[in-house]
């Protein structure tokens, strides 16, 4: 099997990029995806946390890459941003053009800081060159080679500013803080590392061709019907949240949603899949918030995603619990069949203690025998001489058997195959069903083997449907085992933070581990099926 060389590549190219950046990789990773993608990402934080450096180094992922940065003010002009007008060509000609070289017009990554303090006459024409990556230059209609745009921000757009139309535009939105490790707050402060320096291998630079390559390539991945269902129950989830202030959900254009995906197929195709997969849908954390508030929805609706929808988990997590709960209620029609009912020797008076009597017919007998073998329906340990072995049957006296209907109380018995007696303190129920009492009064089932033993049909009946339910089970741990290798097949992955990875890991790793614990339920109960059809046999 061929291997593709290109996640490879890629990822050598991410360390390299985030080379110094401490506790940047995460933004780099995403400043890269937007990159490949033609997208664009708005970052929001305080000043002095390396927005701009981040926006430089990307730069340095493309092969004669031209790059343009400017800081916004209230004051900027047209002309420091897309280029001063041509005197000559007005004088000459009588055209109105810019001198475009060394502007955004002809850059390919472009950093814009303070975005929004820009004056009406730059957004305006900045909302066509992100959209449709032209430019209008007097009469002439120009291609904007722009792959990435960085706009950067202490602050979110005001409502109402008229700066939604650009903000929209941001796909990527991306919050940052101060390094928050104190070994990567020294690392920082004690690095030679030019910031300015190149730190990627000419080998690993993306060249012009193969940019146009990968911009026709990766427009043929796939939408899966799966992953669409999921995009638009998201869409439908997004409208019905409501957040601090809010009295509408969070609404996320069409265009967003169209940019969106676009997105999702290039992180499919960076990491050498040919279709959109669940680990993608995760990245759409950062692209469907507006504020902060809606941030912290949006991310716990991704983190529920990633939990439970993201490969399967809520299918497989309902399956097993119903297994569980048909498992319980095979064991409850068990113990209702086989538990001993002791019916009231007389009527009950206040002062008198209850007595009970136990009829030797309900076992299919003429008359009790001289010694009467308990079996103990639940998993206990009743012996105080040998604690941690699994007590399976006692012997009682009929003698003594007789006196307990009559006044109660604890009673000798010998457990198991052991010759000396112990102490065994015998109850009923409000069902009138025999139980005994361990240590902690907890309530364990009794069974009196009756002269047939256990009913044939019973017994077969028990054992099909533990077999139907050991066979169900196995299907469901086939399924979650298809799933752990498609999200093995998808990692690592190269855009996506490791701890929204361990998040689905764990997820799955929970679901084995109660799929075992299951089976080993119904292996226990199959054990005890013939365990007490064996002491019964033997009674």
């Amino acid at each position: 099997m061929s291997v593709n060389p290109l996640p490879d590549r890629i990822g050598r190219l991410l360390d390299a990029l985030a080379q110094g950046l401490y506790e940047r990789k995460d933004v780099v990773r995403l400043c890269l995806l937007a990159a490949l993608a033609g997208e664009s990402v708005f970052m929001l934080g305080p000043p002095g946390i390396a927005k701009s450096l981040i926006a430089r180094r990307l730069i340095h992922a493309f092969d004669q890459s031209r790059a343009f940065e400017y800081l916004m003010t209230r004051f900027s002009t047209p002309d420091e941003v897309f280029g001063p007008l041509s005197i000559q060509a007005l004088k000459d000609e009588g055209k109105y053009e810019r001198l475009t070289q060394g502007y955004l017009p002809e850059a390919e990554v472009v950093f814009l800081d303070e975005i929004w303090k820009a004056g009406p006459a730059i957004l305006n024409t900045l909302l066509t060159v992100i959209n449709e990556r032209r430019y209008r230059n007097g009469v002439r209609e120009v291609a904007v080679p722009m792959r990435l745009l960085v706009a950067a921000s202490n602050e979110l757009p005001q409502a109402d500013s008229g700066l939604e139309a650009l903000y929209d535009r941001l796909l990527f939105r991306v919050w940052l803080d101060r390094i928050q490790e104190k070994q990567n707050f020294r690392a920082m402060l004690t690095s030679r590392q030019d910031p300015q320096a190149d730190p990627v291998d000419a080998k690993l630079k993306i060249s012009q061709d193969e940019y146009q390559q990968w911009q026709q390539a990766l427009t043929q991945v796939a939408l899966p019907d799966s992953v669409f269902e999921q995009l638009y129950r998201f869409r439908e989830q997004l409208a019905q949240l409501v957040g601090d202030g809010q009295t509408e959900g969070v609404y996320v254009s069409d265009r967003r949603w169209k940019k969106a995906v676009r997105l999702l197929q290039a992180s499919a195709f960076f990491n050498g899949r040919s279709q959109i997969g669940g680990l993608d849908l995760l990245l759409l954390k950062d692209c469907l918030w507006h504020d902060l508030s809606s941030k912290e929805q949006v991310n716990k609706l991704m983190l529920e995603f990633a939990r439970r929808q993201a490969f399967g988990q809520d299918k497989i997590q309902f399956s097993l619990q119903r297994l569980h709960n048909d498992l319980e209620r095979l064991q409850r029609d068990w113990v209702r069949e086989l538990a001993c009912k002791l019916t009231p020797a007389r009527r009950w008076r206040p002062g008198k203690e209850q007595s009970w009597r136990l009829d030797a017919k309900q076992l299919g007998l003429k008359e009790l025998p001289l010694t009467l073998r308990l079996l103990f329906l639940q998993p206990c340990c009743l012996d105080n001489a040998q604690p941690d072995r699994p007590t399976l049957w006692a012997e009682v006296d009929s003698q003594q058997w007789q006196q307990w209907q009559r006044k109660g109380g604890p009673i000798r018995a010998r457990f198991n195959e052991r010759e000396q007696r112990s102490s065994l303190l015998l109850d009923v129920d409000s069902e009138g069903r025999l139980i005994a009492r361990d240590e902690r009064h907890q309530a364990i089932l009794v069974a009196l083997p009756k002269a047939e033993g256990v009913p044939g049909w019973l017994r077969q009946r028990q054992t099909e449907q533990l077999d139907e339910l050991l066979q169900a089970l196995g299907q469901q741990q086939q399924a979650l085992l298809n799933q752990r290798r498609s999200f093995a097949a998808q990692c690592p992955h190269l855009f996506l933070e490791q701890s929204w990875l361990r998040q689905v890991e764990e997820s799955l790793l929970a679901l084995v581990e109660q799929a075992e614990t299951l089976q080993q339920q119904l292996q226990q109960q199959r054990q005890e099926l013939l365990s007490l059809t064996q002491e019964v046999a033997h009674a």
